[in-house]
């Protein structure tokens, strides 16, 4: 029986010395060492989120703690600020108080009454002295002299250096309408002086209701006149105004592309003018901003196209009319086309 049990304890204790049993023992003790380093890993990590969880929430309390320093710095300064207010405010009140008590001194009085007196002179010196007593013009032919001051407004007596000069100048422009310009100027202690500049009326024009206009370059309305006057200045063929105000700038007939025509028609106006070609010119043409002529005399027919280059065409036009023969009549083509050259086509 003995002998039994010893063969079965050596049978079992074989057993465990197996490789099997051997290896199957190796992965338990793995498995718990896993196991005891994974509670430790976890362990571990709450042991950081909370150490992480109670500095956040020393810094939150220290946040607070901060704030609630700064509002009770502010509140003590604004307090301060109030009160120093305060007594600003209070040091005032007594002082107007006391000053109202207070005498003024006679050096006070004395500097008070000179000031009076020097305001007083002053005014008495505008009113009694610097009146207008005289009212030059100067520059003026069209216009009698004594028609620009009626339209300037001055009158005797008034006050010279309270005068408007710009409301002088708007005046005569707009009751006058051939002139162009107005300086006023004072000449102590009591003249105004006028220096006007006419326009140069040379043009007539017609109107859609068939009357004939003088306009200046500029295109402002001047009068209306007959056709046995309308000889004597320059004519423009084309194209028509709507029935003008005297005085006032005119304006096409029709809508479409007026705008333009009219200031293609004021420019070539001005710039005959400035080339000094107006004793030359017979008549102008504006059908159109891109089409536009004139007439030399009675000898040429120029062609000049748009306004582009204007005043080079006009001076380039005086050149090439005093080469040409006295009897040579035809057309001059500066239209510039091809390239800036004048084309002579003369009459056979």
């Amino acid at each position: 029986m003995e002998r039994e049990n010893r063969k079965k304890t050596g049978g079992a204790k074989k057993r465990h010395n197996s490789p099997a049993a051997r290896l199957a023992q190796q992965r338990r003790a793995e498995r718990l060492a896993a196991e005891a380093q994974e509670t430790e890993q976890r362990r571990l990590e709450r042991q950081e989120q909370a150490a992480r969880e109670a500095k956040r929430r020393r810094e939150e309390k220290k946040a607070r703690d901060s704030r609630a320093a700064k509002e009770a710095q502010r509140r003590r300064e604004e307090k301060k600020e109030r009160q120093r207010l305060n007594e600003i405010s209070d040091k005032q009140t007594r002082q107007a108080k006391q000053s109202k008590h207070r005498r003024i001194s006679p050096d006070t009085w004395k500097r008070i009454l000179i000031m009076a007196g020097i305001v007083v002179a002053v005014v008495l010196s505008m009113i009694l002295f610097f009146r207008v007593r005289d009212v030059q013009v100067r520059g003026n032919r069209y216009y009698a002299s004594e028609e620009i001051v009626a339209a300037a407004g001055i009158a005797d007596g008034d006050n010279l250096l309270t005068l408007s000069r710009g409301e002088i100048a708007g005046n005569i422009i707009a009751r006058l309408p051939y002139i162009k310009t107005v300086r006023v100027t004072r000449s102590l202690p009591d003249t105004v002086v006028l220096t006007v500049t006419e326009h140069e009326t040379n043009y007539c024009i017609r109107s859609t209701s068939g009357s004939l206009y003088l306009i200046t370059a500029a295109g402002k309305a001047t009068q209306e006149i007959s056709e046995q006057e309308a000889g004597d200045y320059i004519q423009i063929l084309e194209p028509q105004i709507a029935p003008p105000v005297i005085g006032e700038t005119v304006s096409l007939a029709g809508t479409e592309g007026t705008q333009g025509t009219l200031e293609a028609l004021t420019l070539t106006l001005q710039e005959i003018e400035n080339a000094e070609l107006s004793k030359q010119v017979a008549s102008v043409s504006v059908p159109s901003a891109y089409n536009i002529s004139l007439w030399y005399g009675d000898r040429f027919n120029v062609k000049l196209g748009t306004t582009d280059q204007m005043d080079y065409k006009l001076e380039f036009l005086k050149i090439v009319v005093a080469e040409q023969k006295s009897y040579v009549t035809g057309t001059i083509d500066l239209t510039f086309d091809s390239g800036n050259e004048a084309h002579v086509m003369p009459d056979e």
